[in-house]
């Protein structure tokens, strides 16, 4: 099997095992007792990773582009497809389903699973194929006709689970802003040639920030909307975390920033599904977390020292 075709393959699976499985929407158990569930999920997120990936790699691998085409990912799943950002009763929203909920739009929770898509099911996946086949980083996976069935595959699946995961029909308006908002996403996505700002970035610790981060979104969206803090300032921090981690993506640095943003999901977060009843997770997070680490410093290793050292 071709590298090309091997790394596709790892690309389209591992968006819905962290996004959906290590994320605890869909557990462990439900995939051993129902596998068409994750079949389904496969089909859905794996093929939307690979058009995103395509898309990124054709139009050039800017940090500001990746992070549109993953909110766009998010829009489209969550806005558009299943619903969430509108239904009151969706089944994850707990207090979200009240704080930020406003002109029928769960806002803090639209605005929350926007910035998960695009980091769990998109550019953590993206990022860490990149990291364990290094020479195809700038290569395109899919040839047009393979672009096309990609194409076909999450549009069918998309309808799969556009009619039966819920009944629930928003306003029009409302829906209307989702598909606006994709719209404007996918333009910007394409056309911008900017990059983000050049923040000050965690050059020194970029393992430790990367964690950092992961921690401080998982606090903003479960912590704050308990507290008197104002919806729309819960939006804002959180955007601005996003903004600023894409931001430090560059260089070697990416990696280990990477690595440490999932050790908080595959291993903290992980462990707490399992504390609160979400048998599975506390052994098959961290056990993919340790095998992707293990994995990727070997390759990383071979690396560099395949390189030609200085003064031979």
């Amino acid at each position: 099997m071709k590298r090309k075709t091997k790394g596709a393959i790892l690309l389209s699976l591992l968006s819905p095992f962290l996004a959906e499985v290590l994320g605890g929407s869909t557990t462990p158990m439900q995939v051993l007792t129902n596998p068409v569930s994750f079949l389904l999920l496969w089909m859905y997120y794996g093929s939307g990773v690979l058009l995103v990936r395509e898309a990124w790699v054709r139009w050039g691998r800017t940090n500001l582009r990746l992070m549109l085409l993953g909110f766009l990912y998010g829009v489209v799943e969550e806005g558009i497809v299943i619903r969430s950002w509108f239904n009151p009763n969706w089944p994850d929203l707990g207090i979200l389903g009240v704080y930020g909920r406003t002109w029928c739009i769960n806002t803090v929770w639209a605005v929350w699973l926007t910035i998960y898509h695009s980091l769990m099911s998109i550019s953590m996946p993206i990022l860490l194929i990149g990291a364990l086949y290094p020479d195809l980083k700038e290569e395109t996976f899919l040839e047009r006709k393979s672009i096309h069935m990609a194409f076909l595959t999450f549009l069918s699946s998309g309808a799969i689970f556009a009619v039966g995961l819920t009944k629930y029909v928003p306003p029009f308006s409302r829906y209307l802003l989702a598909l606006i908002s994709a719209v404007a996403l996918f333009l910007l996505a394409k056309n911008l040639k900017r990059e983000l700002p050049s923040f000050k970035t965690p050059s020194k610790h970029p393992y430790i920030y990367g964690f950092v981060v992961g921690f401080i979104l998982f606090l903003t969206f479960t912590a704050f909307p308990k507290t008197s803090i104002p919806p729309i300032l819960t939006a804002l921090i959180s955007i601005a975390i996003t903004l600023h981690f894409y931001s430090s993506l560059r260089g070697e640095i990416t990696t280990r920033m990477t690595l440490g943003f999932l050790a908080f999901w595959l291993v903290v977060f992980d462990i707490l599904l399992e504390i609160n009843g979400v048998i599975g997770e506390a052994i098959l997070g961290p056990l993919t977390y340790a095998t992707l680490h293990l994995k990727i410093c070997r390759i990383s290793s071979e690396v560099h020292s395949d390189r030609p050292q200085a003064g031979r």
